[in-house]
């Protein structure tokens, strides 16, 4: 379309000057002593015109020449540019479709600019990782740490926690977080780390400030603050007034998770209060019933026992074959001194699931009774149970 334009002006213009050289019969006289030259208007109009366009072509070539060097400058950095730009992109579909030799051998080959030259090394070095290949992994994310730091010491991060390093772990999350406070999912790798290492109060409270911020989904912050909770418990650092005071802050959903009413429990039972720890393995079955738990509630003897038994065989008239729970009534029967009882409870756990454990409290029964012959008999048995599960 530009030239068909060009093309009429031209045509236009010529017509013009044809027009003007026919009826203007005037001439110019050019004297250079001792040459004299007469020349039409037309003809001189045409002439200067000439001129004209031979200066403008002479110093556009010349203008041409003098940026010739930079032009072929500009011209190699473009193609080098579209070829590094193609050489990220196979670095990129190598590590995705996991072709880990050649997304590593093309992430050492990428030299462009340094805010993809950084993320090519890094490329590089998870992709060595995962060949194993621990010295090179280590060569690319040095030369990544320069030009990427964040992602950097991201992955420093990741794979100090997966061999153990929580304190390299630690110091890695905290050269990343300078660059990037508020970036959550180094928070939560954070959180991983001070649970790994043991700062069960520093987890929560951060655990805590996530899922407030939006950092966290419901799931992910349940199951990190089970985990800080259940390390607090069994860490078993308080006192007893400090830890009924900290239980009672707890969310009922808390409380009524099977695993942390166990460690609950366990605590309070090491710190000589079982009819506390009797009390919060109730409220937990009688939200959800739970077959490790039932288990561990007849192993707690409270000082008040009647009462032990009578809730367990209140449980006993919705879950009547229960083999846990018939195992448990036992035990608390035992401690009670009511041998017949405990004994017949144990029959018929032991008639609905067989297993070591009751066995095992059978001939206990049996020994204070007297009847060693059935006590070993009932031994043997559990022994028998034992060696089979583990074949």
């Amino acid at each position: 379309m530009r030239w068909l334009l060009s093309f009429l002006l031209f045509a236009v213009l010529a017509v013009a000057l044809a027009l003007a050289g026919r009826y203007a019969p005037g001439y110019v006289v050019l004297v250079f002593p001792p040459w004299r030259v007469e020349l039409s208007s037309l003809a001189f109009v045409f002439l200067l015109a000439a001129l004209l366009g031979a200066t403008l072509m002479f110093m556009r070539v010349a203008a041409t020449t003098l940026h010739l060097p930079r032009l072929v400058r500009e011209a190699r950095a473009r193609r080098e540019h579209e070829e590094q730009l193609a050489l990220y992109h196979a670095i990129l579909a190598a590590w995705l479709e996991g072709r880990h030799q050649e997304a590593e051998r093309l992430g050492a080959r990428y030299h462009a600019d340094d805010a993809t030259l950084g993320l090519a090394r890094l490329l590089a070095a998870r992709a060595a990782h995962a060949m194993r290949a621990f010295p090179r992994r280590d060569t690319h994310l040095a030369v990544a740490k320069e030009y990427a730091p964040l992602a950097a010491h991201y992955f420093a991060a990741q794979l100090s926690l997966e061999s153990g390093d929580v304190p390299g772990a630690l110091a890695a999350l905290d050269q990343a977080l300078a660059l990037a406070p508020k970036a959550s999912a180094l928070q939560a790798l954070r959180v991983q780390a001070l649970l790994k290492s043991g700062q069960w109060h520093e987890a929560l409270g951060l655990v805590d400030a996530l899922k407030r911020g939006g950092g966290l989904d419901a799931d992910q912050a349940r199951q990190m603050r089970l985990s800080a909770l259940l390390g607090l418990l069994r860490q078993n650092a308080m006192g007893h007034q400090a830890l009924q005071n900290f239980w009672s802050q707890l969310p009922d959903a808390e409380r009524q998770d099977p695993l942390l009413a166990r460690a609950g429990a366990e605590t309070f039972l090491a710190l000589g209060q079982p009819a506390f720890a009797a009390r919060i393995v109730e409220n937990a079955l009688n939200t959800a019933w739970h077959e490790n738990l039932v288990r561990f509630y007849g192993t707690i003897a409270s000082d008040n026992l009647p009462r032990q038994i009578e809730v367990a065989e209140a449980w006993l008239g919705i879950h009547a074959r229960d083999a846990g729970l018939l195992l448990s009534l036992a035990r608390l029967c035992a401690a009670a001194g009511l041998w017949g009882k405990a004994q017949s409870y144990l029959e018929a756990s032991l008639a609905l699931a067989p297993d070591a454990e009751g066995l095992r409290a059978l001939a206990q029964l049996e020994e204070k009774s007297g009847r060693h012959a059935a006590a070993c008999e009932h031994l043997k048995q559990a022994l028998k149970l034992c060696l089979r599960k583990e074949s």
